[in-house]
């Protein structure tokens, strides 16, 4: 039986869990940061097959995470944790010689733990290094993984995938260019990453509800033709783009030739089921084999039963890809589908 620290979005680590008790039976979970980071078991189930099915098929709220391979006592002395953490970094000898390795740390917010993000990695570098290890902070070979709760750091070492994202916690950061109008921008560039679909492979895009433009311009960027649809301005710099046309039009008031389109985004903040019902409506607007990105607000209490009512409600036009909550989404998750 394996135990692993995992990580959701703020406030939804309950349906996380409830998301792996479904998936794993006799697995036990345990709070560990309120409402965000807990622990769950692998029970009586072979481990392997365990985490053969998270990464095959993701559950929606789950995030990160890593397997606790030796846990302490959390103490404030900044010597005593140093050595916690020392000991355990010598003690991964030949997996990590020759090896690239990302060292993540991170702190439940009311831990005494005694060091920064930064200053826990520093303290772990020179051990990796002694033993023949390359310390990296992308593409690695091994993640060394380093959580802090109220009570007891734990600590583990594992390969990128089996941590559902090789970000600390499964935090994608992106850098705040300038550029970026809106912080809606993160979340597609987050959910390119998240389907494995880079958006360059598409050639015309339609977005609805598209201002200020946070999509469109991160399309644009891209290389796409965009039509982007929305009675509201648009970024003033965007308005002049020559592969930019702006409809300002609701999106339930517009209509396109069959197969105009290649990729369909909607990141409307309407009530899900009214979005569905346009975005269904528009599906003819896509190639055969064309794909969208939706974004699907959860705006009531049960939001399990929210996202299977749309999901049945998409599938009647759309083969559904995946549903994730990104760590750029707040109250809601993003859907990628394909056209029928």
């Amino acid at each position: 039986m394996i135990t692993y620290v995992s990580t959701a979005n703020p406030g939804f680590a309950p349906y996380a869990m409830e998301e792996l008790r479904r998936r794993i039976k006799g697995t036990k979970v345990s709070g560990l940061a309120p409402g965000e980071t807990f622990s769950f078991t692998t029970g009586d189930n072979d481990p392997e097959q365990v985490l053969k099915d998270l990464r095959r098929n993701e559950p929606i709220f789950l995030r990160h995470i890593f397997p606790i391979e030796a846990e302490k006592d959390v103490m404030n002395s900044p010597d005593k944790t140093a050595e916690v953490l020392k000991e355990y970094a010598a003690s991964l000898g030949e997996r990590v010689k020759g090896r690239k390795v990302a060292i993540q740390v991170r702190k439940e917010q009311s831990s005494p733990f005694p060091y920064s993000s930064a200053e826990g990695r520093d303290i772990i570098i020179p051990v990796i290094e002694e033993l023949g290890g390359e310390s990296v902070a992308r593409d690695a070979d091994w993640i060394v993984s380093i959580y802090a709760s109220k009570k007891m750091i734990y600590m583990g070492c594992s390969l990128p995938s089996d941590n559902l994202s090789d970000w600390p916690g499964g935090a994608v950061r992106f850098r705040k260019d300038e550029g970026v109008i809106s912080r809606a921008a993160f979340k597609l560039l987050e959910a390119e990453r998240a389907f494995n679909l880079p958006l360059d492979q598409f050639s015309y895009a339609l977005d609805l509800g598209a201002a200020p433009g946070g999509w469109t311009s991160v399309l644009l960027e891209r290389g796409l033709k965009v039509t982007a649809v929305d009675p509201a301005e648009m970024d003033p710099s965007l308005e002049l783009h020559p592969r930019l046309r702006h409809m300002r039009r609701n999106a339930a008031d517009i209509s396109f030739a069959p197969g105009s389109f290649d990729l369909l985004v909607c990141d409307m903040s309407w009530d899900p089921h009214h979005t569905c019902r346009i975005v269904s409506e528009l599906a003819p607007v896509l190639s055969a084999g064309g794909s969208g990105i939706i974004t699907l607000k959860l705006m009531h209490r049960k939001p399990f039963q929210s996202i299977q009512d749309l999901m049945e409600d998409y599938g009647q036009v759309f083969d559904i890809r995946k549903v994730k909550q990104l760590f750029h989404n707040r109250e809601e998750v993003t859907m990628w589908v394909k056209r029928k």
